[in-house]
């Protein structure tokens, strides 16, 4: 995990960040296009900031059903059924804005952001910039991010944001700054519950690397790192009030109190969903009679093929297996036991999404996907040239994919 320290380093950076900030906006312009999803027009699907309007009056309910919305009723009052880190994220902004807050611009800035972690994060592991600059836009751009990374429309913007921490939190990590990993974690977990899961990995890699630069033993670490769980505990304690104070139960954030829900025998999660929705994760989409292939809009469809960066993941492990690698092992194994955790606690939900290009919901774990794959690659990567297919497949089903689902084309 050692960092390579090169001169000029921060103006290259910033240079090859510019080709991947550039690309990532004409990707993006063509979607607009085709779609008029522009960041500048209204987002009627703004429940986060909705919700940060109401805090700053004093309430934690919305005030109003909004039919348009997912809306948890409870006790007569109707709340954001979604959990609530986003709207901390849009509180500065809805003081300023109101309900005219630009969502689609925070968005887009969102998206800019968590690219350059991922570039940061390539570099750190001493790809050179054409490298970084190829596998940051396999990422972004390439794969099933463009669907949610182009409006900030609620559902996707909390995935986006996760996206965002979540590499934070894996950056900060490599490097020993513990304090900082933790806290974009649970930032990452107030979007997107299930990465609670990836906390392990995070301490692994920080036992790891004090372990290599302090030679400090475990017991040691927490007697002096203590201070690293104090945000963490803060931000957790922060979502546990808000849930006891609006429902009554400090894990419940809404989600159990939407119809779709209240009205299933089985509930919103249930072992016996397993059957029918894992295979959903793996499987082609049917052919029709016309000879085309006829893509779901709801419950998705094989992950590999809506973000063919999982199969490069793959690919990588299984080349490393078959070289007999043996840096970051316990890591490496680590991964793909909690990605596959973290996909069957997905499919124990009852559905796999609604309206949707490609499949979303395993998109929160891409960027413990992509921490795997760069442990498992070498600095001389003859694999990657392998890649460029996959990745011109990923971008040219996803951007023509987006633009089909956001007009209703199919």
């Amino acid at each position: 995990m050692k960092k390579q320290v090169l001169p000029n380093t921060k103006k290259t950076d910033l240079s090859s960040f510019l080709v991947i900030a550039l690309s990532m906006l004409a990707v993006y312009w063509v979607v607009w296009s085709f779609t008029g999803m522009w960041p500048w027009t209204k987002n009627f699907y703004n429940s986060y900031t909705l919700q940060a309007c109401r805090w700053l009056s004093g309430h934690l309910d919305l005030g109003q059903n909004y039919s348009h919305l997912e809306i948890a009723v409870f006790e007569g009052k109707f709340f954001v059924s979604f959990p609530p880190f986003p709207s901390y994220v849009m509180l500065p902004f809805a003081l300023l804005f109101g309900e005219n807050t630009p969502d689609g611009w925070i968005a887009l800035g969102v998206s800019l952001f968590g690219a350059w972690y991922v570039f940061k994060l390539f570099k750190h592991y001493e790809k050179s910039d054409s490298s970084a600059i190829f596998w940051t836009l396999f990422v972004t751009v390439c794969s099933n991010m463009v669907f949610i990374s182009v409006n900030g429309w609620v559902w996707f913007f909390a995935q986006n944001l996760c996206f965002l921490l979540s590499v934070m939190a894996i950056y900060y990590a490599v490097l020993g700054k513990g304090g900082r990993s933790l806290a974009f974690w649970a930032m990452s977990v107030g979007c997107r519950p299930f990465n609670a899961l990836y906390a392990p990995i995070l301490l692994l890699i920080l036992y790891q690397k004090l372990k290599e630069t302090e030679g400090l033993s475990f017991g040691k670490q927490i007697l002096k790192y203590w201070k690293w769980a104090i945000a963490p505990v803060v931000i957790a304690a922060s979502y546990m009030l808000l849930n006891y104070f609006r429902f009554g139960n400090i894990l419940e954030f809404g989600h159990n109190y939407l119809p779709e829900f209240t009205n299933a025998p089985k509930g919103q999660f249930h072992w016996d969903y397993i059957k029918e929705n894992f295979p959903l994760l793996w499987k082609l989409p049917p052919m029709g009679e016309t000879g085309r292939l006829q893509f779901p809009k709801f419950n998705g469809m094989a992950i590999w093929l809506a973000t063919p960066f999982f199969l490069s993941y793959g690919i990588y492990t299984v080349a490393s297996i078959l070289q007999n690698r043996k840096g970051n092992g316990l890591i490496r194994l680590l991964i793909p036991i909690t990605v596959m955790v973290h996909f069957l606690c997905l499919t124990a939900h009852k559905t796999m999404g609604g309206f949707q290009w490609g499949n979303r919901y395993p998109l929160d774990a891409l960027p413990y996907v992509l921490l795997g794959l760069i442990l498992a690659s070498e600095k001389d990567d003859i694999l990657e040239k392998y890649q460029i297919p996959l990745a011109i497949l990923g971008l040219a089903l996803n951007v023509s994919g987006t633009i089909i689902v956001y007009n209703n084309w199919i």
